[in-house]
């Protein structure tokens, strides 16, 4: 039976590592903890679950700290995970059941935030000293993975072995301008990865910095276009929504980095709801009505083997309430009723809804009267 050893570095982690670690519990063989300078109860909870802990320095350097709880690592394989993060397998059977002992990595289920779809994530790998993560921040095994994966003709198999992430609720501001310097340093070391850019332009617009955050996101469509790859098309794809999204704030007409954008990745739903959005304000309602009802015949759950993840609420709550205005504008008071009422048992705290759904049914009794 292969093994398998959690990787985790931490830092004032008491909130949420005892859910990480519960998560791991006969799943994996082994935890591998490496702490950076933990002043809050993080190292005596870890004790609790009986984790391997060791030190790190903190250096501004993520990948080096992963780095360095690899080199402790005794097992097969490797599962990297964050205490902001839990684990799910089916029937909540060992992460090595799941594992082709012939493979030389393995993407995992990973759901970015709640309520949001899953994406396939390079998450699961054999221990091995050629493969290490690169990057001091968003670092990442992938480089190495891909590396070795075509020197050695070994490939990597995708699994129903999930990760949840929850670090990303609420106020993100304070992350992001911790992030800002680490950000400008690496789109200065390794200016063609587009990733880097996105976040950096949404650090930048988290704090107000809207203008320079627009600069940078062009900077990172750029990168996109000189050095194309499925990944660099997925990272560009999250730009152009972002850009998309900050001109219908401004009142600007994003339509041509819709165009572009769903050109390169024809099934971002986040940017076709965007494209809804746009229509609306347009006044092209039945092209809006159009992209809502597409959005509503998605089967979201479906949605696990790509490399975006989507709020849920674009495929039921959202186009719903798209569908229920653009139905409005059109004077189809019953069909708009329907899907603003639709809209209400999706969310019913939010009684606006509701509200809408009694206007629509008004004009719809006026018309027969």
């Amino acid at each position: 039976m292969i093994s398998v050893a959690a990787a985790m570095i931490v830092r004032d982690e008491e909130r949420f590592l005892p859910g990480s670690l519960s998560s791991l519990q006969g799943k994996v063989d082994d935890v591998v903890i490496v702490d950076t300078g933990s002043v809050d109860g993080t190292l005596s909870i870890a004790r609790t679950f009986g984790a391997r802990i060791f030190h790190f320095e903190w250096n501004d350097n993520f990948a080096a700290a992963r780095n360095r709880g690899l080199e402790e690592v005794t097992a097969d394989w490797v599962l990297y995970i964050d205490a902001d993060e839990r684990l799910h397998t089916p029937c909540d059977r060992p992460v090595a059941e799941f594992l082709d002992p012939d493979a030389i990595a393995a993407f995992v289920r990973f759901r970015p935030k709640l309520n949001y779809t899953s994406y396939r994530e390079p998450r699961l790998f054999r221990r091995d000293t050629r493969l290490r993560f690169s990057g001091r921040i968003h670092e990442s095994i992938l480089p190495a993975i891909d590396l070795i994966s075509e020197h050695d003709s070994l490939a990597i198999t995708r699994t129903a072995v999930g990760l949840d992430h929850l670090g990303y609720e609420g106020d993100q501001s304070h992350k992001a301008a911790r992030n800002i310097p680490l950000l400008r340093q690496a789109v200065e070391t390794d200016p063609n990865r587009v990733y880097y850019w996105y976040d950096l332009a949404e650090s930048l617009a988290a704090i107000g910095r809207v203008d320079e955050a627009i600069a940078v996101a062009f900077q990172g469509l750029q990168a996109a276009r000189q050095y194309p790859s499925e990944k660099q098309r997925t990272n560009a794809s999250m730009i152009f929504q972002f850009l998309a999204r900050t001109y219908l704030g401004r009142g600007q007409d994003p339509s041509a980095l819709i165009k572009e954008g769903l050109e390169a990745v024809p099934d971002d739903h986040a940017l076709w709801f965007i494209a809804a959005r746009d229509r609306l304000d347009a006044g092209e309602f039945e092209a809006a009505r159009q992209i809502a009802e597409d959005l509503l015949s998605v089967d979201s759950d479906a949605l696990f083997d790509g490399l975006l993840a989507f709020d849920q609420r674009i495929f039921e709550e959202f186009a719903h309430d798209l569908a229920g205005v653009a139905a409005f504008r059109l004077g189809l008071f019953a069909e708009a009723s329907k899907h603003f009422l639709s809209a209400a048992a999706a969310a019913p705290d939010n009684a606006s809804y509701r509200i809408k759904a009694r206007a629509a049914f008004a004009q719809q009794r006026r018309l027969k009267a």
